[in-house]
């Protein structure tokens, strides 16, 4: 088993605008991706799953504060406070970003996107750029007529396909999409989710996808996380866990998504999220669970769910506090 992600003990933070405390955005974080998996990070915005990509995709801001370790196919990224992506940025991992209208330059032609990135990365001159990206344009469904448009000039869902041609033209073996369908209309998402299984299975490219979006995850990916105040709280086979999802807030995520061709009333998520300045070992979600107990005001372990080692959770009633 090669691993193409493998973090221990990540933490990810932010200073504060009076430089006097900082925010933790991810809070000892262990994880693994093994190469080849399409795996989802899943939360609601400010549970930390878009500094966790950041990190491994290696574009924090120079003013985040880091703990822990984190690799990329055995390359030690971050250790503690020192981070090393040389060779890694953009060559061993690609990201596309979440919004490709703000993302493309309106200034520059689909080929100058290409060639300025392929030659940053990869060295490459004008006509071996141009190459690339026609066979990489091929591969999402574009063809090379695209090469002379401006972004403005081709449409949202071709912008999304766009980016991530460019993705696979630098090789990479590792993809970071940061919620890759919520600047594009409805009608497209599945298009766009369907193109990045297909390329992942196709290519074995590793896929890390970014969503909210808990029901588009099982049409791409094999494995998730749910992100929670900077915590991993869930995680396994995504058909386990959206078929016998075990943390509150898990189940609570899964009510407030509309499903096609089902009707229930929809539950907004009670609360906001917490912004996390001192790393206090207690759950997450207890001061929003419906079902919080007393044990509640310390940290649960991550165990496995039954029999079922791939599913794992970490909550009181399942692992120790309270049984359901």
């Amino acid at each position: 088993m090669v691993l193409a992600v493998r973090a221990s003990g990540i933490s990810i933070g932010y200073i504060d605008e009076e430089e006097e405390n900082i925010v933790w955005a991810v809070r000892g974080v262990d994880l693994a991706i093994e190469e080849g998996d399409a795996f989802c990070l899943v939360g609601e915005s400010g549970s930390g799953k878009t500094t966790f990509a950041n990190a491994i995709a290696g574009i924090l801001p120079p003013h985040a504060v880091t703990r822990g370790k984190l690799y990329i196919f055995d390359r030690l990224a971050i250790d503690e406070s020192t981070w090393n992506f040389n060779g890694l940025r953009g060559r061993v991992v690609s990201y596309i970003p979440q919004n490709p209208g703000t993302s493309l330059s309106p200034f520059l032609t689909v080929e100058d996107h290409f060639y300025y990135v392929l030659r940053d990365t990869l060295r490459y001159d004008r006509e071996k750029s141009r190459k690339a990206a026609i066979e990489a344009l091929l591969k999402v469904g574009l063809d090379r007529g695209v090469l002379e448009d401006y972004p403005h000039e081709l449409s949202g869902g071709m912008q999304q396909r766009v980016l991530i041609a460019i993705a696979l033209a630098s090789n990479a073996k590792i993809i970071v999409a940061d919620e890759p369908t919520s600047a594009i209309d409805a009608n497209l998402r599945a298009s766009v989710l369907q193109l990045l299984g297909k390329l992942n299975r196709k290519y074995r490219v590793t896929l890390l996808i970014v969503t909210h979006d808990l029901a588009s995850t099982s049409m791409v990916c094999n494995r998730l996380a749910v992100m929670l105040a900077g915590k991993i709280i869930e995680t396994g086979r995504t058909i386990s866990v959206l078929r016998n999802p075990q943390h509150p807030y898990t189940k609570m995520l899964l009510d407030c998504v509309p499903l096609l061709g089902v009707k229930k009333p929809l539950k907004p998520l009670p609360g906001e999220p917490i912004q996390v300045v001192e790393d206090k070992a207690i759950c997450p979600f207890r001061e929003r669970c419906p079902r919080a107990i007393d044990k509640c005001v310390e940290e649960p372990p991550l165990k496995p769910v039954g029999n079922e080692e791939s599913h794992y959770v970490k909550c009181w009633r399942l692992t120790g506090g309270e049984s359901e």
